[in-house]
């Protein structure tokens, strides 16, 4: 629950993810790497393909699902990125 992937399934690799709308969320990016994104707080999912070790498909596999949790998705870019930059020094 701490660190990327997040939510209980795994299903949003990124805090930034985390804070946009469900319907704008990546529905598939790469795990088994540990490339880390500073920006967006979680794991790079701008990987080349021949990289990616595993996947996960939010839209092909249910268990996977990241249309929950609306929490903070309607706060505006700035502040979202305030957020994230808060949480990056605690």
């Amino acid at each position: 629950w701490a660190a990327a992937p997040y939510l209980h399934n795994g299903s949003v690799p990124t805090l930034r993810d985390l804070l946009t709308p469900p319907y704008q969320r990546i529905k598939r990016f790469p795990l088994g790497h540990r490339e880390y994104d500073p920006m967006k707080i979680g794991y790079r999912t701008d990987l080349p393909r021949a990289k990616w070790r595993y996947a996960i498909d939010t839209v092909n596999d249910s268990r996977s699902s990241n249309a929950g949790h609306l929490f903070g998705t309607n706060l505006p870019e700035a502040e979202k990125t305030a957020l994230l930059e808060y949480l990056k020094t605690t």
